[in-house]
């Protein structure tokens, strides 16, 4: 019994701790010749965690794509308020069986002269409703630890928009961006009730070891 209890112990254990150090999610340094004419861009996109998610890597929707190597560019943006049909896409899925947990996602970023100048960066999460974040037309990093971007198993698609533009021929690139976090195993229901009983089990044997040694004091 102490075996099996001390077995079932280790398991727990090991589900407790998956994906709890901090790493890489989803990177792309955007490089080679003239990127942002390909949407979306997928070349070059690393991970610590490649065999457990999907990334769409970055792509546009409502834009046009310029040539300028190394970077992600694009014209197009609007020249006055948001538009919300006018922006770059990040889409990112947990493979069956893991769920991710968002802490942060980094960019870095250029404009042209008339290119937009101000930015927002909204999720799928809630409909693309609520901004998060400061993003800039340099880049910036933006914080993704709240509970909303935790344990997640479903898509979810991030969007990057660009507005107050002097011009409609004025571009804004992505240089090159990184999503930060971890990426954990979702134990299966007959794992959950494994653990469930090893729980038991544990308790029951340290309640057994504690009565006897009072017996035997």
């Amino acid at each position: 019994m102490k075996a099996k209890a001390t077995a079932i112990g280790i398991l727990f254990t090991a589900l407790a701790w998956t994906g709890a150090n901090a790493a890489v999610i989803s990177h792309n340094d955007i490089t080679g010749t003239n990127p942002g004419l390909q949407n979306p861009y997928t070349t070059g996109i690393t991970s610590d965690y490649s065999d457990d998610i999907t990334a769409s890597g970055i792509g546009r929707v409502g834009l046009t794509g310029k040539t300028a190597d190394d970077r992600y560019n694009a014209s197009g943006w609007s020249t006055g308020a948001l538009d919300t049909g006018k922006y770059f896409t990040f889409t990112l899925d947990a493979n069956d069986g893991y769920a991710i947990n968002f802490s942060s996602f980094e960019y870095r970023a250029q404009r042209s002269n008339t290119g937009p100048t101000s930015f927002a960066f909204r999720s799928s999460i809630d409909g693309f409703t609520t901004n998060i974040g400061s993003p800039t037309a340099t880049g910036a990093t933006i914080d993704l630890t709240a509970p909303q971007f935790q344990h997640l198993t479903n898509p979810i698609e991030f969007r990057l928009y660009g507005y107050d533009s002097g011009s409609g021929n004025g571009t804004f690139s992505v240089n090159d961006y990184t999503f930060n976090g971890t990426v954990e195993a979702v134990p299966e229901p007959g794992t959950l009730a494994l653990v469930g009983v090893g729980s038991l089990l544990m308790l029951g044997h340290a309640r057994h070891t504690r009565k006897r040694m009072d017996i035997m004091a």
